[in-house]
């Protein structure tokens, strides 16, 4: 049935955006959307045959042969609409409405789902929660957390976040919160917004309606969330709490011992705490969380006992899924922290990327998820069992009770058991998905499977990866294409990985340096076209054995495919080279004549693209030279063209060019290290996300004497007495001697470090005297902090890239994901 209308409402006990994640089809709607560089209703087709019978559509992209064979589908219900997101979020708003329980709402620059999940913790004992999954507070992440309210659930928490005016609205209008908790105000998201003030005003904008709102005050003669409440919704009982005066609303005290900490609460003219609880942590972040955590959960009525009992629960919590090299040729995925139901259903999908390797659950019990235990367990079995998992293992007494419900279990009593079995020496190249309450110490199942060659390790974000993709993308428009370079282990990232989220977001092309770069990949599992920058004739049958396209730069490489094509009788798709100013590789102006007329004699050559290098692109003052450089190659592409006969891709603009020159975009560009968040623009870089963070660990701490001398050669030495850390990271880890003698830094503890002496080849020392409270546990950051690549690459009068591609294979990759 065929309705050019909203749906009043929907079967489906799930909602989808996204194909490649539906695993219960006959229960799920698809929402397809029609984006600038991705369309949903390519999927429509596929969907159907695997049993989703119910689709919401947008009215500009449902036409054509598609939407005539659809008429015809039995049983199935199609939803054609203006805009799909905004269907997504009306029907969430419906679906709220029939709930009359509190729905509290989190918002703030951070800290929104710790405290969503602390607050959870401090309240499950009273309350059946229904809850955000993970970081789920966008446009779209609300809306789909919404769906999952129901009539068992007494208590619904969510989270909520923008990042541009208007878009706080329509979350209020979903959410309806009746309570609120302002978390910590900061810089995060900030660059769409005129002014802190705006930015505080559009975020406020989430409780324009609610009863009570919960936050902390740290100017006390100036409080701006006050001020704007008051205007936006002065019925609202604004609940402010502060560590500066007893006096004033709520005193909070919060005394540290160690790494943990007591904090009461105390109403004004009162003595006696009306919260009075212990946490194992000591940071200020974590106390301002767990503040307003604890006074929220007083307001639900939670007694004080409960609260001090509860708080001894509250973990810091890691907010983002890690992916690490493991033993025998594993994968692991870490995503312990958010263990519940729909954490599980949403990480599932992570085990089917790789095809090339089996999958692995190791799942601990549920700790009180306010589900029955029976219903529980056979609702995660048959999220297992449409998962087609390979290898399912289960660790704790509910999963041992309720084993039946899984076709296939190894059960375990305790981690330790599981350990102590040896059963995880026998698994081998797999994707292993490790799901376990904290109780169940899964962090110990990590150390026995993780690659543990060193301390020292590269944390590869690809949330930020995906936000600068996107935007590079909106910033070419949809008529031009996307190729990014993934040559020298995608910049010293980790090639299959980077490639296979690049191959999921429809890039149009990856480029190699090297034909076994491309072959690496292939046997990977990356099947989009991947272009050789440096093929030699000895490597023709590899190139054409793994569908890889080479680039073409000279007559010698031109005559030697050719032969080869003839010889083979194979139709090649080749790539041609202009220099047109670099001074590298590439056919002169002088040559493009010739070059056209040999082409024209080679029909079983298809030229799929010409390409050009800019010399200068980052450089204003060569602005002219490129220009130049611009207009030469659309001129000899145009003449090569005209000799073909047909339209080939045309592509010159690398990351520099694609802001700093849009004439040069053409047919594709060419996005490379600014893909990881590394620009000398200016007006870009506060746009896109940093990638990269490289960490280490402190091996030992010294105290020295004013008259001693530190390192290789006596070259380090201190003003007068002090400390100094040791650092397990050195030249031979890609952390540049130049960086010696105090022109490096490293941050630890939020504080920045100086190099104190030489670069050592495993090691360096850092001066930490000005700094007590540093300790053998902490990390310390080389880059992706305070510090950041672009500028250390200045300190150590190199560029990103050279930094970049020296960080040694034997520094672990680890990459992070909410």
């Amino acid at each position: 049935m065929i309705q050019h209308k909203a749906p009043a409402h929907l079967r489906a006990a799930y909602l989808s955006l996204d194909s490649r994640t539906i695993y219960e089809p006959a229960k799920t709607a698809f929402f397809a959307v029609h984006g600038l560089n991705h369309d949903g209703h390519q999927y429509i087709e596929s969907l159907y045959a695997k049993g989703v019978r119910e689709f919401i559509v947008e009215e500009s992209a449902w036409h054509g042969a598609l939407a005539e064979k659809a008429v015809s589908w039995e049983q199935t219900n199609i939803y054609v609409v203006e805009n799909s997101i905004a269907t997504l979020q009306e029907i969430a708003k419906r679906h709220r409405e029939q709930f009359q329980y509190p729905l509290i709402a989190i918002t703030g620059s951070n800290g929104k789902t710790i405290c969503k999940e602390w607050l959870a913790i401090l309240c499950n004992s009273s309350f059946t929660i229904a809850k955000s999954p993970k970081s789920y507070n966008s446009q779209i992440g609300v809306p789909l957390s919404l769906w999952a309210m129901q009539e068992k659930h007494t208590l619904g928490i969510f989270e909520a976040g923008i990042s541009q005016k208007g878009e706080m609205d329509r979350i209020e209008t979903m959410l309806k919160p009746d309570y609120g908790i302002f978390t910590h105000f900061g810089e995060a998201h900030g660059s769409n917004f005129s002014s802190d003030e705006e930015k505080l005003r559009e975020k406020l904008n989430l409780f324009k309606n609610a009863k009570k709102l919960v936050y902390r005050i740290k100017d006390l003669q100036n409080d701006a969330i006050k001020t704007i409440m008051q205007e936006i919704n002065p019925s609202c009982e604004l609940i402010g709490w502060n560590t500066i005066s007893p006096d004033k609303g709520l005193f909070t005290f919060w005394q540290t011992k160690g790494k943990s900490a007591h904090i009461k609460v105390i109403k004004a003219a009162q003595s006696e705490a009306f919260i009075d609880s212990h946490i194992d942590m000591s940071d200020e972040a974590s106390l301002e969380n767990a503040t307003n955590c604890l006074v929220l959960a007083s307001i639900l009525g939670i007694s004080r006992d409960v609260l001090g009992i509860k708080s001894r629960a509250l973990k810091p919590i890691s907010m983002r899924l890690e992916m690490k090299e493991g033993l025998r040729g594993n994968t692991l995925i870490d995503d312990s922290y958010n263990n519940d139901v729909d954490g599980l259903r949403l990480a599932l999908p992570l085990l089917q990327k790789n095809k090339q390797k089996k999958s692995v659950l190791i799942l601990s019990d549920f700790i009180e998820t306010g589900i029955p235990e029976k219903d529980l367990y056979a609702e995660v079995a048959s999220l297992v069992r449409h998962q087609k998992i390979d290898r399912v293992i289960g660790v704790g007494e509910h999963i041992i009770r309720n084993k039946v419900n899984f076709d296939s279990i190894d059960v375990y009593h305790t981690t330790e058991d599981l350990i102590s079995s040896g059963v995880l020496n026998t698994i081998n190249n797999s994707q292993l998905l490790l799901k376990g309450a904290r109780k169940f110490n899964f962090e110990k199942l990590v150390h026995a499977l993780e690659n543990k060659t060193h301390r020292t390790q590269l944390e590869v974000n690809l949330d930020a990866i995906q936000h600068n993709l996107t935007y590079f993308k909106k910033s070419i428009g949809p008529d031009t294409k996307l190729m990014v370079m993934v040559k020298a282990f995608a910049y010293g990232t980790g090639a299959i990985e980077i490639a296979t989220l690049l191959q999921n977001s429809g890039v149009d092309y990856l480029t190699v340096a090297y034909t076994d770069e491309g072959v690496y990949l292939r046997k990977h599992g990356i099947y989009v076209p991947i272009m050789v920058m440096n093929p030699t004739v000895e490597e023709f049958d590899k190139l054409t054995e793994n569908g890889l396209e080479p680039e073409i730069y000279s007559f010698n490489l031109l005559k030697a495919i050719d032969e080869y094509s003839t010889q083979q009788n194979k139709n090649i798709k080749i790539h041609i080279k202009l220099d047109t100013g670099m001074k590298r590789l590439g056919f002169e102006s002088s040559e493009i004549a010739e070059l056209g007329e040999n082409l024209a004699q080679m029909p079983q050559l298809w030229v799929a693209s010409i390409l050009s290098h800019l010399a200068a692109a980052d450089s204003p003052q060569h602005g002219e030279f490129t220009e130049k450089q611009i207009a030469q190659f659309s001129q000899a592409a145009a003449e090569i063209e005209a000799s073909l006969g047909y339209q080939t891709i045309k592509h010159i603009a690398n990351s520099a060019a694609i802001q700093n020159y849009p004439s040069a975009r053409q047919d594709m560009v060419r996005l490379g290290i600014s893909l990881y968040g590394i620009t000398g623009n200016p007006n870009v870089k506060n746009k896109i996300e940093n990638v990269l963070t490289l960490k280490t660990s402190i091996s030992q701490i010294k105290n020295i004497a004013p008259e001693e001398s530190i390192g290789y050669g006596r070259r380090g030495n201190l003003t007068g007495p002090g400390r100094i850390a040791t650092l397990a990271i050195g030249y031979a880890d890609g952390y540049s001697r130049a960086l010696g003698m105090g022109k490096g830094h490293f941050e630890i503890k939020g504080h920045l470090c100086p190099t104190v002496g030489s670069i050592c080849m495993d090691m360096c020392m850092v001066d930490i005297s000005q700094f007590p409270d540093i300790s053998v546990s902490d990390t310390a950051i080389a880059f992706g902090g305070k510090i950041q690549l672009y500028d250390l690459a200045k300190q150590a009068e190199t560029i990103p890239y050279e930094l970049m591609t020296n960080i040694s294979e034997r520094v672990k990759r680890v990459y992070v994901t909410q």
